[in-house]
């Protein structure tokens, strides 16, 4: 494989490393200093997907390649670097054209990052969900979410006027996704049943839900 050349490592740096700490996510950071709230961006959420998922990988299955797990959870929203993210609270117009504008953006990647092509094929990897690595880390994405939501003490949901009618109905796909794998299905249900037990944590029933994007 022909080793890539500096001005194309500097390109990597620079046009998808730095920018992926650039992507701002609808995820509001918990217990932060009074004056310095502000939302996660995609490289943090990243990290955190990937210490959690390692973690906690050997506990659920001793089968999982951890080595893998690292790699997906590194990837595993990086076309956001082209696409930006989208919230699960944005509009259907937003949300139905999601996996397009990601398609397209994979294809940016692989266009202009030909020469990297362990970024192109860990993301093609993890996108095509046939391994259980790739499945676990979906769920883990998905758990990870919920429990620092929840960590808010509900600041979130009731900031942006989401009642608990909004969060069970725009989070039905989110569930599934995080069912992929058995072992982290668990630890999602757990996460749920809190909230069910804190509706104090969403908006009251007669405030209208406002979609987000981020």
């Amino acid at each position: 494989m022909e080793k890539p050349s500096h001005e194309q490592v500097q390109g990597l740096i620079g046009e998808v490393v730095i920018p992926f700490y650039m992507v701002e996510r609808d995820m509001l950071l918990p217990n932060m200093p009074e004056g310095q709230r502000r939302n996660e961006n995609d490289a943090e959420h990243s990290w955190s997907v990937a210490m959690l998922a390692c973690a906690l990988a050997p506990h659920i299955d001793e089968k999982l390649d951890v080595g893998l797990v690292a790699q997906f959870a590194i990837v595993h929203d990086l076309v956001e670097v082209f696409a930006n993210d989208t919230s699960v609270w944005a509009d259907s117009t937003a949300l139905d054209s999601k996996e397009n504008n990601e398609a397209k953006a994979l294809e940016q990647l692989k266009q202009n990052f030909g020469h990297f092509p362990w970024l192109t094929e860990t993301v093609e990897a993890y996108e095509a969900q046939e391994s259980d690595e790739a499945r676990y880390v979906r769920a883990i994405d998905k758990y990870i979410a919920l429990c620092i939501r929840f960590m808010d003490g509900g600041e979130f949901y009731r900031e942006k006027g989401i009642t608990k009618h909004k969060f069970d109905k725009n989070l039905a796909t989110h569930r599934v996704k995080a069912h992929g794998h058995k072992g982290v299905a668990e630890y999602y249900e757990a996460i749920r049943t809190l909230y069910e037990q804190h509706p104090e944590h969403f908006a009251p029933p007669s405030t209208r839900g406002q979609d987000t994007t981020a």
